[in-house]
């Protein structure tokens, strides 16, 4: 049983459609930072689940105050984006208590959990990467934020400590490629790339999931393990030799076809593409012109070392979003920045705490 911490607790969560994300803060300090796997396209039960798993694991505090985002309401267990929030809120609601749930809308004030309803399902539906853009807009004045995921990648400018997008919903934002598709633990690898060169010519990728970019990523040595939470394609050994074997297949070969040498050459491979991809939703948002050469890419998610890397390729700053909020603090193997969103959320609601507009 955990000790009770006995101060008003701001916990942020991000529900998403295969992780939930929590973090708490006790008086603007991060007291935990927690992750688990959530396959919510397999049902609510998966949710009150993980729910119960991370509630489990955070200090008992005397009370608690929960502000919630959401992109799980995207996943095929529901028939719509607002049927997927309506029921999600009933979910967190019955499991944390009505009264101490708020709903991020897209704005600095999120909404007691009582007012959702169907008109505003739509501000709430895959809303969290604006969470983490107006954090960083009270931070910073001028740069572009980045957060790539296990899956997703997130787009946004910031330019005069305002938030700047084209897109809201999740089809204007993929139109705009200030959201993309792609990440660095869920991501098919038939998706990062459509050939790659062995034995001295382009080998096609096999349109079949036998590897992730987990596998790619565990191979360059940049994979935070903590951070695949879900099997391998195969439901083999999340290792190297296991990352060989996947990895040989997508291309239709044996492991031991090819030898651990090309294999490390074949991932370094199609990190380059998955970068060039990413590149390319840097540049469209670059060309607006909100930025001069100086402004920074700020990165969050644990893929952001792609974040650093693309800032030095641009010849820009890089900043990291814990170093923003003055907070990495680690816990479970996770920081601040790997969970961006909630942290977001509850620094969002802590700063109007404390300076109430």
């Amino acid at each position: 049983m955990h000790s009770e911490i006995s101060h008003h607790a701001i916990i942020g969560w991000d529900i998403g459609g295969a992780h939930l994300k929590a973090v708490a803060l006790v008086d603007g300090q991060v007291v935990a930072v927690e992750q688990t796997a959530c396959p919510l396209w397999q049902g609510l039960l998966e949710l009150e689940a993980a729910l119960d798993r991370i509630l489990g694991r955070l200090p008992s505090f005397s009370r608690s105050r929960h502000v919630i985002t959401m992109t799980g309401e995207l996943t095929d267990a529901f028939k719509s984006r607002m049927e997927g929030v309506l029921a999600i809120t009933e979910v967190v609601t019955r499991r944390l208590g009505l009264e101490s749930v708020h709903f991020f809308t897209g704005d600095k004030n999120p909404i007691p959990a009582a007012d959702v309803s169907a008109d505003n399902a739509g501000r709430i539906a895959s809303a969290n990467w604006l969470a983490s853009g107006w954090s960083v807009a009270g931070r910073i004045a001028h740069g572009l934020f980045m957060d790539v995921g296990s899956t997703t990648t997130d787009l946004l400018l910031i330019a005069n400590h305002q938030p700047r997008f084209r897109g809201y919903a999740d089809s204007e934002r993929l139109h705009h490629q200030e959201l993309m598709y792609t990440g660095i633990v869920r991501t098919p690898v038939m998706m990062m790339a459509k050939a790659a060169p062995i034995r001295g010519q382009w080998a096609p990728v096999m349109a079949e999931v036998f590897a992730t970019s987990a596998d790619v990523y565990r191979l360059t040595g940049e994979l935070q393990e903590a951070a695949d939470q879900y099997p391998a394609a195969d439901h083999g050994p999340k290792s190297p030799a296991g990352s060989h074997l996947r990895l040989a297949r997508q291309f239709g070969f044996d492991a031991l076809d090819l030898g651990t040498k090309t294999l490390l050459q074949l991932a370094a491979s199609l990190r380059e593409q998955h970068i060039q991809q990413l590149r390319s939703g840097v540049e469209i948002q670059l060309s607006l012109g909100y930025l001069d050469d100086h402004a920074p890419l700020i990165g969050a998610g644990i893929g952001r070392f792609l974040v650093k890397d693309l800032a030095l390729r641009l010849e820009r700053p890089y900043r990291d979003f814990g170093e923003l909020l003055m907070a990495n603090h680690a816990s479970a193997g996770f920081a601040i920045s790997d969970v961006a969103p909630a942290a977001a959320l509850a620094f969002l609601a802590f700063d109007e705490t404390e300076h109430p507009r």
